[in-house]
């Protein structure tokens, strides 16, 4: 039961998630046994979604300029996620988050063979009890995305599909990162 002392917050509404084209019919599941990602471990699942459909497409667009693979935005229906919001500094402190470890590139760490810092952090809300965490936008101002680690499971959030894919199109002069 979520009390006015935890450092957590109820979330609900409509999501949006990025999947790979070929793959809008899983877009529920969680990513692949060899996925690793910001708020993810090889084979823990997560679920990235964003709070509008423009952070949703604005967050994959360097991955797609990357591997040109083509990705549509799926509208998801959110019910009662309780959350680690990052934005909120006494929840973090209360819980022994250093909020600012989420934004370093997880890409570097593991490409240099350490374990990201944003990995802490998930450890962290995930021991507490948290469905899942919200996470301040690095490229979107105000911009933010939730991230569950369990969802459609008994005692979790409900999370259901709500609406037709959207194709993302790019154009063709957009920004581009490394890792």
């Amino acid at each position: 039961m979520v009390g006015t002392q935890t450092p957590f917050r109820k979330v609900s509404g409509i999501f949006f998630r990025s999947v790979m084209a070929d793959r809008v019919d899983q877009v529920l599941d969680p990513p692949g046994p060899a996925s690793a990602g910001r708020y993810h471990r090889l084979g823990e699942p997560t679920l990235y979604t964003s709070a509008a459909l423009e952070w949703s497409i604005m967050a994959i667009a360097g991955y797609m300029r990357e591997d040109q693979r083509p990705r549509v935005v799926v509208p998801l229906r959110v019910s009662e996620a309780v959350v680690l919001d990052q934005h909120d500094e006494q929840a973090c402190r209360q819980l022994g988050i250093d909020r600012d470890l989420s934004n370093e590139s997880w890409r570097i760490a593991l490409s240099e063979g350490r374990e990201p810092a944003s990995w802490r952090n998930v450890d962290i809300a995930r021991s507490a009890g948290a469905d899942g965490i919200i996470d301040r936008s690095r490229m979107i101002p105000g911009g933010w995305h939730l991230n569950l680690f369990r969802w459609n499971e008994l005692g979790g959030p409900c999370v259901e599909v709500c609406g037709d894919p959207v194709e993302i199109i790019l154009t063709p002069d957009g920004p581009k990162w490394g890792l």
